[in-house]
């Protein structure tokens, strides 16, 4: 699945697995005549493409943000070549750690915990919450108040369940999806603190545990044009493959590498 979005502003946001990253700098060079600077730049590693020329593909600026910490480090950047750069923070992002992930949208939650891209622990359930109804006077009361009671339970059973799995584990970054604020309120979650929120999620599901888990790790890039044309696009000089955030059905393998680490 393509993940390329219009930035407010401007330009485009485009998300970029980790291991794509240097493959995507390197296009960026192709398609701008080539890499004019990159340097740090508050909590973005910004690229600067090749002025625009007269006729010539226009001028494009990359900011690159690593989507679990958001900050990059400036020792990353020491290296002239950009590319070997883009491969120093792939290789950053893609050190082992220990995740977790929650996730919950209308009813329906999954949590867990995974180490070097495999969930160790976990619970999932998806529990039925009324829609609402058109029913107008004491009908559309009834409803409200069963449908607001079938949300408590729901709330609940994930509280508990978040608790489970989360209360005394330890992890380097909690990773959250669609609407977890309530959940989160319980005085017993008072330690986790998301690390990144994606609002932009399927129905939670154990599978999405990890490709959330990997899509936490990979690139935030935005993409403006610097000749004032917005960068939106592959007919703006966005090549959509090197947008791709496809999960591999082997994803494990994809997340860390083969298993011959030791």
């Amino acid at each position: 699945m393509v993940r390329i979005r219009p930035a407010a502003g401007g330009g485009a946001n485009v998300e970029v697995e980790p291991e794509r990253l240097p493959k995507w700098v390197a296009n960026f060079a192709a398609r701008n005549g080539g890499i004019a600077a990159h340097h740090a730049e508050g909590d973005a590693w910004t690229i600067e493409g090749a002025p625009a020329g007269d006729g010539g593909p226009a001028g494009q600026t990359a900011q690159v943000r690593w989507t679990l910490a958001g900050g990059l480090p400036a020792g990353w950047l020491l290296d002239d070549d950009p590319v070997k750069a883009a491969e120093h923070l792939r290789d950053y992002a893609l050190e082992p750690r220990v995740i977790a992930v929650l996730l919950a949208r209308k009813g329906a939650y999954s949590v867990g915990v995974l180490k070097d891209g495999r969930i160790t622990a976990s619970k999932t359930d998806t529990a039925y919450v009324q829609g609402k109804t058109k029913a107008g006077g004491q009908s559309q009361q009834r409803f409200a108040r069963r449908r607001e009671g079938q949300a408590h339970a729901a709330e609940k059973r994930a509280r508990d369940a978040v608790f489970s799995v989360l209360g005394n584990a330890d992890f380097d970054a909690l990773v959250t999806g669609g609407v977890v604020d309530g959940i989160l309120e319980d005085p017993r979650l008072a330690r986790l603190r998301p690390a990144v929120h994606f609002g932009d999620i399927a129905e939670p599901k154990q599978h999405l545990l990890t490709e959330t888990a990997y899509r936490a790790v990979g690139f935030r890039i935005l993409v403006t044009a610097t000749t004032g044309r917005t960068a939106s696009g592959r007919a703006k000089g966005l090549d959509s493959d090197d947008a791709v955030f496809d999960v591999d059905p082997d994803i494990q393998r994809m997340f860390y590498g083969d298993d011959d680490r030791g």
